[in-house]
C-alpha cells in the first residue's frame, strides 16, 4: 500500500459487509476481485450477497513507461498483468424486454491501460462509463473511495475522502421520490417511471445495440400483438394478421 496507515480489509470482512440489505431487486454489483486466488473470494462474496456471476470485466495492463509489470501473486508461475471485476446480478433482467433497466451490447469487456505505480489502488476510469451506459439505475454507490474516485451522479464512500458534497435531502429527493416519464417510440404512449430510472427516448432507442435478430423480432410481435387486439385483424389485414388467427 502507499502508506502504513493504510487499511487493508481481509476478504472474509468485505464478504460480512450486509451489501444485500442495501441492494434492489434487479441490481448490479461490479467487484474488483484482482486476480488469482481472490477470485474465487469475489465470487463467494456476489453468492453471500444475493448475486449470481453473469460477466467478468478484465483489465489488461501495459507496461509501456515503465519497461516491466510490478504486480506480483506470490502463487504464480506467471506475471500476472490483468485485473478483473466480476459483474452480479441480483434478480432477472430480460435484455429484450427489460430496456429501461439495461442497455445491453453497449460495450466491450476489456480495458486497456498502464499498470499505475506499485501500491496505487487506482483503477481505469473507463468502468464508470461502462456501468453508466450498461445500467439505468441512478442510484450508483461505490465504497472504498478516495479524492479521486469523487464522480458526478455517484455517491462514494471512504475513509480516505478529505470532504464531502452530499446533500442528503436533495439526494434522496432525486433517487428516491416521484416518477418521471420516458418514451421509447414516437407512436406510443409515455411510460411512468420511478425517478431512480433514467428512462429512454425515441433517439436513444434508434441507437441501442439490437440483441440478436430472432430474439428482437419476437419482442417486436409480442410488441404488436399488445397493441393490436384480436378485434382488428380485418382493419390490420396482412400486419398482424398472424397474431389475430
Amino acid at each position: 500500500m502507499e502508506g502504513d496507515e493504510d487499511e487493508v480489509w481481509t476478504p472474509q470482512e468485505v464478504m460480512n459487509l450486509r451489501i444485500e440489505a442495501i441492494t434492489e431487486t434487479p441490481s448490479f454489483c461490479f467487484l474488483w476481485s484482482g486476480s488469482g486466488v481472490s477470485l474465487q473470494w469475489g465470487r463467494a462474496c456476489l453468492r453471500k450477497w444475493g448475486f449470481r456471476r453473469c460477466e467478468d470485466i478484465s483489465w489488461v495492463k501495459s507496461n509501456r513507461a515503465t519497461g516491466r509489470n510490478t504486480h506480483f501473486l506470490p502463487d504464480s508461475v506467471v506475471t500476472p498483468t490483468t485485473e478483473h471485476c466480476l459483474v452480479g446480478i441480483k434478480g432477472t433482467v430480460r435484455r429484450n424486454y427489460d430496456g429501461h433497466i439495461i442497455h445491453a451490447n453497449v460495450d466491450t469487456d476489456v480495458m486497456l491501460s498502464e499498470e499505475p505505480p506499485y501500491g496505487s489502488t487506482e483503477k481505469p476510469t473507463e468502468l464508470y462509463a461502462i456501468i453508466e451506459h450498461f445500467s439505468n439505475g441512478r442510484r450508483r454507490l461505490e465504497l472504498f473511495g478516495e479524492d479521486h474516485n469523487l464522480r458526478r451522479g455517484w455517491l462514494t464512500l471512504g475513509k480516505g475522502l478529505s470532504s464531502s458534497s452530499l446533500e442528503v435531502e436533495e439526494w434522496a429527493r432525486q433517487h428516491f421520490e416521484g416518477s418521471h416519464e420516458s418514451r421509447c417510440f414516437e407512436d406510443e404512449p409515455a411510460q411512468s417511471l420511478p425517478n431512480h430510472l433514467l428512462g429512454t427516448t425515441p433517439q436513444i432507442e434508434a441507437l441501442r445495440p439490437k440483441s440478436p435478430t430472432q430474439l428482437r423480432e419476437e419482442a417486436e410481435r409480442r410488441l404488436l400483438k399488445a397493441r393490436h387486439p384480436r378485434e382488428c385483424g380485418r382493419e390490420c389485414g396482412r400486419e398482424c394478421g398472424r397474431e389475430t388467427r
